[in-house]
């Protein structure tokens, strides 16, 4: 009754309202009973806790605005109890983005604005005091950018903002040395058309909507996640981030990769990248074709010192055997960790792990993964829990003589 964090995540009743094939009038009725359900939850618990403040506070559940009164309630609360760390995760099944007319949008008679006007950001007049905010997560939830202003300039204290699938923001703008927001994150916000971050102490940006950003004058930037269609990633993202790539450290890039593109030409074209120590590709591929074309891409990076490759393969899985193709050799003097996600088995996951066994010279580890990368939490099927099992065993017994004594294999 006087924990300082609430985190109601339902895996269970999650897992209950993933969507049949076909979609069935009976599944209507179950998601709203469902939903029904943990609205009560939620109540019953709020009207038992005693604690005078809160650290945190999650609500994790596909939720939409006919759930409107309550969960208005919910962040009454948890302001009331000057919160901390604020999350709504309203995603349809726990995975995906709900259409946006049946998203719960924030209210903005909360913080005092007249329905989201701009020129009412630094002039507070909130109901509640969101002061307190160090960390605020909305996924699902509509909202305009200049809702998103009012919390940048006046709660002095909030670090992290996270926004995914909201159908209201079209333009936002951070910018000022007096911004707190360390963190930002703003993903699959398809009706974006400009983010604008300039003159601010950023030390993280991920989007996926990087062709609409701005970016200038962010000296502390060290970690950025972008993403495009992957001829985009040199001509129009990379340029992007030009502001930065002095200064970072860790960088990840997600695209869908065809062994086609001629990615000889990324090598002409990309910047070296001389202080990025961690690099992560994140990767949507078809087929089992070969992968190696990827290490044009990494070269870009000398001093690279951490490797992680995430594969999401779009087809089912296949093991056919083909003979071993190679890459040109190319020393990576500093690399010690590769790290690999969505192993299978495929000839082409152990193409990638035999060429950085022969050119990492400093290789000191090597952590296979046969899970699927994941953006959301969520309970694995049988036949998921199935197939890792098979591939672990599988990596055990197709690397053990593949990898010197010397490199730590780690099949997690």
């Amino acid at each position: 009754m006087y924990v300082s964090c609430l985190d109601f995540y339902a895996p269970e009743a999650l897992d209950k309202v993933s969507p049949p094939e076909p979609w069935t009038k009976e599944y209507d009725i179950l998601c709203k009973r469902e939903r029904r359900k943990y609205v009560k939850w939620v109540n019953k618990v709020l009207q038992s806790h005693k604690a005078l403040a809160l650290d945190g506070f999650r609500i994790y559940f596909d939720l939409t605005k006919s759930s409107r009164q309550s969960i208005d309630k919910w962040l009454q609360y948890a302001i009331d109890r000057k919160v901390q760390r604020l999350e709504l995760n309203l995603l349809e099944h726990g995975m995906f983005r709900h259409r946006s007319p049946d998203c719960y949008t924030l209210p903005v008679g909360f913080l005092g604005l007249r329905c989201g006007k701009s020129s009412d950001v630094g002039n507070p007049r909130a109901v509640i005091d969101f002061k307190s905010l160090k960390a605020l997560s909305l996924k699902s939830v509509n909202v305009s950018g200049e809702v998103l202003e009012f919390f940048i300039y006046n709660c002095k204290f909030l670090e992290r903002l996270v926004v995914h699938d909201s159908g209201d923001l079209i333009t936002f703008k951070v910018s000022g040395p007096c911004v707190a927001l360390k963190h930002l994150e703003i993903c699959y916000c398809n009706n974006l058309k400009c983010l604008n971050v300039c003159s601010v102490n950023l030390v993280s940006l991920k989007t996926t909507r990087a062709q609409k950003l701005l970016l200038k004058s962010v000296p502390m930037l060290a970690n950025v996640y972008a993403n495009g269609l992957y001829h985009d990633i040199v001509g129009d993202v990379l340029p992007r981030l030009s502001c930065c790539l002095s200064t970072l450290e860790v960088l990840a890039l997600g695209f869908f990769y065809n062994e086609a593109t001629q990615l000889k030409v990324w090598r002409s074209e990309l910047p070296q990248l001389t202080t990025l120590k961690q690099l992560i590709l994140n990767i949507s591929a078809r087929g089992g074709k070969s992968l190696l074309r990827l290490v044009s891409l990494i070269r870009a990076a000398p001093n690279l010192e951490k490797l992680v490759i995430k594969l999401n393969w779009v087809e089912e899985i296949n093991r056919r055997r083909r003979k071993l193709k190679k890459a040109v050799n190319y020393p990576f003097h500093h690399l010690k960790v590769f790290e690999l996600s969505g192993y299978y088995g495929r000839t082409c996951d152990l193409e990638l792990i035999k060429y950085f066994v022969e050119n990492a010279i400093s290789l000191e580890k090597i952590i296979i993964d046969p899970r699927k990368p994941c953006g959301f939490e969520r309970l694995l099927m049988d036949w998921e829990i199935k197939e890792h099992k098979v591939a672990r065993a599988h990596a055990k017994e197709r690397l053990k003589g593949l990898i010197s004594s010397h490199v730590e294999l780690v099949i997690s």
